[in-house]
């Protein structure tokens, strides 16, 4: 079924009249992505930087990645850290999550600045776990996180179980046993084969109405030195030692830099005129996975909630209940419920008004609500809402953000779209403090 209405797109209000490129121009810094990745680095370079910022999109602004997930904040990485920890030092790993936790500030901080009307909603939400090697690897976190001196996220594992009986004692203060009725009730499940259940800080957001609404402020604060150009497919980018031509419908814009913020399947090629190549390099650096989305109108008796479902054999859902502001009634929550994928091998195969939603993906979904979330209403569910989306993984799951070492007039904030809004936030302030000269240490997310 052809498919593709994500419930965040239906409540952006675009009134500025488009912009695309059409003529030669030029900017300091052209930014080729207009997703929250994207506008908050346009946010953070102005603010933090006299530079001309222009930001192109090939189609509308936040009409991609950004208005096509599960609207979900959580400061996690798409790996466990424990295991980044294995490739890069704990040391490094444990200033990176710090990073990402620090992105809940900055969207504060960009939202009283900026005066956004986006709701944000803060809680405790939390994942669920059947299996006891992903338990260990959850303990292993905290352990890693304890020896830093910086808190973990609780782990809670059922008294009764099997499981608490084989977490070997040096783990011990790291986790607490509870009545597995009690990680139930966290997970609004009656399905015992949960035996634990992890607790953090989550979110939800419509990125895409944040980001729609920063545009409008960042257009007004700064008239004179940013410029968005939707429909405005970038060709080509010719790398130099001294700047950058972006090939733009027909058009040349010249940049001193150029930063790429898309989820890296985007049809252009990279020219770099003084070093290796980075072309096929570039291409090969994310991996694609389509992602499946669904959400239903729920009467509104119960407050917002994060909670992910990590079952047995790879089994991962992930559920979100908000308040839809679509309502004017306010008297429905919003569902939504993510978790079959597909991966892609030809990624330029992906074009979101095109691609199909399987029916199995729904039918998934209806299994998995029924099964485990308790507050499932009975009989068929009316989703109002299915969508899918693209998320872009780089080999090791970590974040690219900085300059391209073949070329340091080109740089990157993307990949890791699955749980991406916190991340490319704090990206977006990394790549500000570059372009403003700033020396920063080296980093698990720097380009290698």
């Amino acid at each position: 079924m052809n498919i593709n209405n994500p419930p965040w797109i239906t409540e952006l209000k675009q009134t500025r009249p488009l912009d695309p490129i059409a003529a030669h121009t030029e900017a300091d810094i052209v930014i080729v992505g207009g997703g929250i990745a994207g506008i908050s680095t346009a946010y953070f370079v102005l603010k933090y930087t006299s530079h001309k910022v222009l930001l192109l999109e090939a189609t509308k602004l936040a009409h991609g990645a950004t208005g096509h997930n599960a609207g979900q904040l959580v400061s996690y990485f798409e790996r466990q850290i424990s295991q980044i920890a294995e490739e890069f030092g704990d040391k490094k790993t444990i200033e990176a999550h710090e990073h990402i936790v620090s992105a809940w500030r900055l969207i504060e901080d960009i939202m009283a600045e900026a005066k956004l009307e986006t709701p944000l909603y803060q809680f405790t939400g939390y994942a669920g776990m059947t299996d006891f090697d992903e338990i260990m690897l959850h303990l292993k976190n905290n352990r890693l996180t304890a020896s830093a001196h910086i808190p973990g996220e609780p782990l809670m594992v059922a008294e009764e179980s099997e499981v608490a009986k084989r977490i070997p004692k040096e783990y011990a203060g790291l986790y607490s046993l509870v009545p597995q009725k009690d990680i139930l009730a966290l997970l609004e499940t009656e399905d015992i084969s949960y035996v634990a259940a992890l607790s953090g800080r989550k979110g939800c957001m419509n990125s895409a109405l944040f980001t729609e609404e920063l545009a409008g402020y960042l257009l007004n604060q700064y008239s004179g030195r940013f410029r968005i150009s939707e429909d405005s497919p970038m060709d080509e980018v010719i790398l130099s030692s001294s700047g950058a031509h972006v090939k733009v419908n027909g058009n040349d814009v010249k940049a001193k830099r150029v930063v790429l913020c898309t989820n890296g399947f985007e049809r252009f090629t990279i020219t770099n005129h003084v070093g290796a190549d980075i072309d096929a390099h570039f291409h090969h650096t994310v991996q694609g996975t389509v992602g499946y989305m669904a959400g239903y109108l729920d009467d509104r008796d119960k407050s917002p909630t994060a909670v992910s479902y990590l079952g047995d054999k790879d089994v991962y859902f992930y559920l979100t209940r908000r308040p839809f502001e679509s309502e004017k009634n306010e008297k429905h929550n919003l569902i939504c419920v993510g978790g079959p994928e597909t991966m892609i091998e030809d990624t330029s195969a992906y074009r979101k008004d095109e691609y199909l939603y399987p029916e199995e993906a729904i039918e998934e979904i209806d299994r998995f609500l029924h099964a485990t979330y308790a507050a499932t209403p009975e009989g068929k569910i009316d989703y109002k809402y299915r969508w899918h989306g693209l998320m872009g993984y780089t080999p090791n799951k970590v974040r690219l953000i900085g300059e391209e070492p073949r070329n340091r007039t080109l740089l990157y904030n993307l990949g890791c779209n699955g749980i991406g809004i916190l991340p490319s936030v704090y990206g977006a302030k990394r790549i500000a403090q570059i372009l403003s000269g700033e020396k920063l240490e080296a980093s698990i997310f720097d380009p290698r």
